[in-house]
């Protein structure tokens, strides 16, 4: 690695369980610096650049999202925030009449809740989830959402916490059939006609928070590939898409941040160079709930109804695929750094590569995936 080398920093992100986003410095010299509008695009030709450089920035999901992409001058901007639109209407716990805020409002057991699931994203991302459920024993839940709001952290006022309202809540997570269940009604073998979603309670809520972010970029990711744009970097929500090379030639280069607080001067922890890979970053230490004067993190253990309590603070995976970066960064979350290796290590089909910071003593100690030492260099 050369200090040449442009990198891509992050910065604190606001509404995920994510701490970060990637943007290059050159990018905000060339966007920001003449006081432009953040969502304008430039066609970067510079001399200090191999290939010509398109790049484009906009709003979604409640934070911010850039696209960067070599070898073609078409924006496709337009395109993007449609796909990121029809996303929201059917993902966002934020939008209101959202198809998942509808599904949550439903309390009925003795009928389904049925809908026309055009967009494919509703039915994709609940299959995915409830494998990566299955595969990580519960870490991952997207039934999690009570007890999310239970501790202060969903749409509504925090709630007054108590081994009874944990344990009541508790009841209502699982992906199990008998408590959440899809089925997929096909017309003439090939269309679905309507999915249908039965609940065992009518309780039980469901939120992709963990997940969605990650799979819109690999949505936006096949619509650039679709369009023969192969060599691409897409940054939504802390979460990061990089294809082929850039600009220079070589892999993306992206900064990890170090866990500090927000009222600390922005430190990094390391560079990493990613190809063909996704990568997400879940942590603990940025956003917490004090409860008789004693804090509480936003990541909370489906499995047992409370914030985790391990000195894992900063979950980094690379995946093929940015949603299952996003899932796993938040599982291996809930496990811990120990647990997580190891199930890496056991599951080498998931393809999965990690990079943790966890707090020793007040002393920051890192341990990474051996694939990737080759790949990052600590700072």
């Amino acid at each position: 690695m050369t200090s040449e080398d442009k990198i891509y920093l992050k910065r604190p992100h606001r509404g995920s369980l994510f701490f970060c986003i990637l943007f290059s410095l050159a990018f905000a010299m060339i966007s920001c610096g003449d006081g432009e509008e953040p969502d304008q695009t430039k066609f970067d030709i510079s001399e200090n650049t191999l290939f010509p450089l398109t790049t484009f920035q906009g709003e979604a999901q409640g934070t911010t999202y850039s696209v960067r992409y070599i070898n073609d001058s078409i924006v496709y901007k337009t395109a993007v925030d449609s796909i990121l639109d029809a996303f929201d209407k059917d993902l966002s716990g934020w939008r209101e009449g959202s198809l998942i805020n509808r599904l949550n409002d439903f309390q009925r057991t003795d009928t389904v809740f049925a809908f026309v699931d055009s967009t494919k994203y509703f039915s994709v991302i609940f299959d995915v989830s409830r494998e990566i459920w299955q595969k990580t024993d519960g870490a991952f839940d997207p039934t999690v959402f009570p007890l999310v709001e239970l501790w202060g952290f969903g749409h509504k006022a925090p709630e007054e916490v108590s081994p009874e309202k944990v344990e009541e809540m508790l009841n209502l997570v699982s992906m199990e059939p008998a408590n959440i269940d899809m089925i997929e009604m096909f017309r003439d073998g090939y269309f679905y006609e309507e999915t249908q979603i039965r609940k065992g309670q009518g309780q039980v809520k469901l939120d992709f928070n963990a997940i969605a972010q990650g799979y819109s970029i690999d949505l936006l990711g096949d619509y650039l590939q679709e369009q023969g744009v192969n060599d691409f970097m897409i940054e939504l929500g802390g979460e990061v898409l990089c294809k082929g090379i850039n600009q220079d030639g070589r892999a993306w280069r992206l900064a990890i941040d170090k866990p500090v607080d927000l009222s600390e001067q922005r430190q990094f922890q390391a560079l990493l160079d990613v190809e063909n890979k996704a990568v997400a970053t879940s942590g603990s230490y940025r956003k917490f709930r004090e409860i008789d004067g004693k804090k509480y993190s936003h990541a909370i253990d489906p499995r047992t109804g409370y914030p985790v309590t391990h000195n894992l603070l900063s979950a980094t995976v690379l995946a093929k695929t940015c949603g299952e970066a996003d899932a796993y960064a938040t599982a291996f979350l809930v496990m811990g750094a120990d647990r997580a290796m190891e199930w890496i290590d056991a599951n080498p089909e998931a393809g999965l590569e990690a990079y943790f910071i966890m707090d020793e003593e007040g002393s920051f100690k890192t341990i990474m995936s051996k694939s990737l030492e080759d790949k990052i260099m600590e700072l």
